[in-house]
């Protein structure tokens, strides 16, 4: 399926993280502020949970430590915005991506949405933020 819910997206991505605690373990926190959500908005699927892989791969697990992500998503008028944001490798090597996955998902929110939606990704300090925003849609 090309659209799911907003509550299937968020399982996916709940389900990956279940998976990624059992190979890192303690070192992995994630902490969800999705409550002010519509869970029945419908998304492309996949929009969420590659960047929580992303987050963990480049963010969370260099890092000795570990660290936590934070999913964070709030609606104001017809928009949704989610922020995914992780801890930069400190004292480790930072990991190159080829940005396919930002790609994948800035493609499948145009084919969606065309201009009224927007992914964008960056280094702020000494973290990592992917943000996609797209209008809350359900379905008819």
């Amino acid at each position: 399926r090309t659209q799911i819910t907003l509550k299937d997206e968020l399982e996916v991505a709940t389900t990956y993280e279940r998976i990624e605690k059992l190979r890192i373990g303690d070192r992995l926190k994630v902490d969800w502020n999705l409550a002010a959500l519509p869970q029945d908005a419908i998304v492309p699927s996949l929009v969420i949970q590659p960047l929580l892989e992303n987050a963990i791969y480049h963010g969370i697990e260099p890092r000795p430590d570990g660290g936590t992500v934070t999913v964070n998503g709030e609606l104001h008028g017809d928009l949704i915005t989610v922020v995914v944001r992780n801890p930069m490798p400190a004292g480790a090597v930072v990991r190159d991506g080829n940005r396919l996955a930002l790609a994948n998902i800035r493609e499948r929110l145009q084919l969606v949405y065309g201009s009224r939606a927007t992914i964008k990704a960056g280094r702020f300090d000494d973290q990592y933020l992917s943000t996609p925003r797209f209008p809350y849609t359900r379905q008819s």
